[in-house]
């Protein structure tokens, strides 16, 4: 790869990628708060099996994206600064890494969006057909994290395909 549009290029692109990654931790790090006060709502106004089956699953889902993005956050700009220094000294292994890298993470698009499906249509048939406190607690649960989930993978995958391309332009010298 020689310096130039190209480089310039997929300079800008990775920094982008990764700014909204970086903004997704963030993003997530304030949802798993979000959800940690709901949990702390539910268990102070609800009671019985509902309120365990709301209240554990909303915590969890609370402490997991509150701590998983802030990790996520905090990485990325160290990850990002390693990778344009890479991109300066060592371009082609730094391409071939990244395309390997997300050919992987595109791979998953598919899987994901088939998963969170099945786990929404599992929570609606809990909300709609079990007759019992735990499984609208729990299908509620089920349903707020599987369409989150869902709702944060289309928007990377969004980012991605424009990193993507930007990697493969590289490789291919912009042909």
């Amino acid at each position: 790869m020689h310096p130039g549009n190209e480089s310039l290029n997929l300079t800008e692109s990775l920094q982008a990628y990764f700014r909204g990654e970086q903004h997704l931790g963030i993003a997530l790090a304030v949802f798993g708060v979000l959800a940690l006060a709901a949990a702390f709502w539910v268990w102070r106004t609800q009671a019985g099996a509902f309120a365990w089956w709301l209240v554990v699953p909303l915590g969890l889902m609370g402490v997991g994206t509150s701590v998983g993005g802030t990790a996520l956050a905090v990485k990325t700009q160290a990850q990002v600064a390693s990778l344009v220094a890479q991109l300066e000294t060592e371009p082609e292994a730094l391409v071939t890494a990244e395309v390997s890298r997300m050919a992987s993470v595109n791979a998953n698009w598919p899987r994901l969006k088939v998963t969170w499906s099945v786990v929404i249509v599992a929570a609606l048939v809990l909300l709609l057909f079990v007759r019992r406190e735990w499984a609208a607690a729990l299908g509620l649960s089920l349903l707020l994290m599987a369409t989150t989930l869902f709702f944060v993978d289309v928007f990377a995958e969004r980012r991605a395909e424009g990193y993507t391309t930007a990697l493969q332009q590289a490789r291919t010298g912009g042909r």
